[in-house]
């Protein structure tokens, strides 16, 4: 699903439209693109790919799953900071606002979150980067990571906001509410479509 996202976002057509079209088919199966953490597949599909290779077999169609899902935090990033510049905002020094830190949405599991490859390339780029998450516990997140999210966002603080995962918290702010944490002129992207597409800026 990634992959075709990625497709879809060269071909400038929106993935949501795609799969709401799709849905209409009495046996599609509503899988959305994103990042890919946690153990069952971020993780687990490495056991299986190991043994098949000792038995001389290489599952080149599970690696390459891996090695896309494994570069979507890089990309999302990359993608991020690309509408900034589209928009005039600079990257170094800005400040950004990550809204999500677990690796799905309505759960406090931080196992192999992939939204520390977000973080990382963004302050690669010179961003100092802020992590909001209602959801995830600021001790363990201390502790895995190295990271202490925030409590709450302030008012105008922004130049791009991120929302990495789909919390119910989220959906309920709404799009006014989310806008306002950023500054006058900022970027909105929904990774995880939480808004409808005409209040942000970019989508996944």
């Amino acid at each position: 699903m990634n992959e075709l996202a990625i497709i879809f976002n060269k071909l400038g057509i929106d993935t949501e439209e795609v799969l709401e079209a799709a849905g209409t088919k009495w046996n599609f199966m509503p899988f959305r693109p994103g990042l890919v953490g946690g153990h069952c597949i971020g993780i687990d599909p490495y056991y299986l790919t190991y043994k098949a290779q000792t038995a001389g077999y290489i599952p080149d169609v599970i690696l390459s799953g891996r090695r896309i899902n494994s570069n979507m935090g890089a990309y999302v990033a990359d993608e991020l900071v690309k509408g900034m510049l589209r928009k005039r905002i600079h990257v170094a020094g800005s400040r950004i606002l990550i809204m999500g830190f677990t690796f799905k949405e309505n759960c406090p599991d931080l196992r192999n979150t992939r939204v520390t490859d977000i973080l990382h390339t963004l302050k690669g780029y010179g961003a100092e980067v802020d992590i909001y998450d209602p959801w995830a516990a600021v001790e363990e997140a201390q502790a895995e990571y190295g990271i202490t999210p925030i409590q709450l966002p302030e008012d105008g603080q922004y130049d791009a906001i991120l929302l990495a995962v789909g919390h119910r918290e989220f959906k309920e702010l709404g799009a006014a509410k989310i806008h306002q944490w950023g500054k006058p002129e900022h970027l909105l992207y929904d990774i995880k479509y939480v808004l409808p597409a005409d209040q942000v800026d970019m989508r996944l």
